[in-house]
């Protein structure tokens, strides 16, 4: 455990973000929670009356103005990063509803709205990582989760559909595991986190676990992973997944 460990998590203004900076602050993480405008995100003023540890930042990984922005308020406050959590990120700002869902089905999808995926899930996330390499440089045994999915998986793809995700994720750990190689020089460990199937409410199906526990669980698993595994595809409950 390293204690007044630095933590940066992004996506936290969706509910599994915002469970990773609730877990992050639990045991004893100064946590920098990141969303597009955390003024939006109740729970997150509610976490930062509750926790002294807790610094909120907007910033939004997939808009590169959105970054430049961020990335000095950022250094005001720290000048090194232990662990980088980047969760799944928020949809697009000006995006219309229903557009994710439309290129998810064959009949709909759409070029540019799968492009447009990809860069915001698999691309913005890797660009981060090295956006912020100097600060995770001076960490102290800096580590990278980047938060996966089970649909990333080409073994386990078994029917058809979620054409974005299933691309977009299987992309995420392919880059993700290109990018463990080329940062171990600078002593990073990186994995790709599966959350699984949780629910976000007390009252979800008995069969999924609940965000809390996905967070902790991802938490714990890079917090393990031993270097000669990093770029390794993981379950929240440390599992190896099929690639």
């Amino acid at each position: 455990m390293i204690p007044n460990r630095r933590t940066l998590v992004t996506g936290a203004g969706r509910p599994l973000g915002v469970a990773l900076v609730r877990q992050a602050l639990q045991r004893g993480d100064r946590v920098y929670a990141a969303a597009r405008n955390p003024a939006r995100v109740p729970v997150l003023a509610d976490l930062r009356a509750e926790y002294a540890g807790l610094e909120l930042l907007a910033l939004d990984p997939a808009d590169s103005a959105s970054v430049a922005a961020a990335l000095p308020v950022l250094e005001g406050l720290t000048d090194s990063l232990d662990l980088l959590v980047v969760a799944p990120a928020e949809p697009p700002a000006h995006g219309r509803a229903g557009d994710e869902a439309r290129d998810e089905v064959l009949a709909t999808l759409t070029g540019t709205g799968v492009v447009e995926h990809y860069r915001r899930h698999a691309v913005a996330p890797v660009l981060l990582v090295r956006t912020l390499l100097p600060l995770l440089a001076r960490g102290e045994a800096a580590r990278v989760l980047l938060v996966s999915s089970w649909l990333g998986s080409l073994a386990g793809k078994s029917q058809g559909g979620d054409y974005a995700t299933c691309a977009s994720t299987a992309a995420l750990n392919m880059l993700g595991r290109a990018l463990a190689h080329d940062v171990a020089e600078d002593g990073l460990v990186v994995a790709l986190g599966n959350p699984g199937h949780f629910s976000t409410s007390p009252e979800g199906p008995a069969f999924r676990h609940g965000a809390d526990d996905a967070a902790a669980g991802l938490l714990s698993m890079i917090d393990r992973l031993p270097r000669e595994r990093s770029g390794s595809f993981l379950d929240w409950t440390g599992a190896e997944r099929p690639w």
